[in-house]
């Protein structure tokens, strides 16, 4: 920041939206538009998925050493709800865990839903949650 005379507002720009797979793939910030671009032969746009993938991989893996083992894997939010090649890509890479996704479930969006063979040792879930109303929740209760 001294070097390149940034002030902290605008590397906090940097860092949360220019970094990250945004950066490698050269594209907006959009998991939507960077998979199809990747599907679509685009190596910058694999290259970000498959590091995003790794990465999430990576803190699972890490997490489960933490807490001698992991019972579930949750996917919720909006790439973790809807990005179905996404969490393919993250559990094929945690398989060495015992975990195993039942690729026909997994074809799911936005829906409640096992995702998980049944004889997992680790049970794979979809989870939407409802973002909004969690700020505005958190929100109340900071107020009071």
């Amino acid at each position: 920041m001294k070097k390149e005379k940034i002030a902290a507002e605008e590397m906090e720009n940097i860092l949360n939206k220019q970094s990250g797979v945004q950066a490698i793939s050269g594209l907006v910030p959009d998991f939507r538009e960077i998979e199809t671009a990747g599907n679509n032969g685009d190596e910058r746009a694999k290259i970000a998925l498959d590091s995003f993938k790794y990465a999430i991989a990576s803190y699972i893996a890490k997490y489960a050493v933490a807490m001698k083992g992991v019972d579930y894997i949750i996917f919720t939010g909006g790439i973790g709800e809807n990005q179905i090649n996404i969490r393919k890509g993250i559990c094929e890479q945690l398989e060495f865990m015992g975990v195993e996704m039942d690729v026909e479930a997994n074809n799911v969006r936005s829906e409640e839903k096992v995702i998980s063979k049944p004889n997992s040792k680790v049970k794979i879930y979809v989870i939407p949650t409802n973002e909004e109303l969690m700020i505005a929740k958190e929100t109340q209760r900071l107020v009071k």
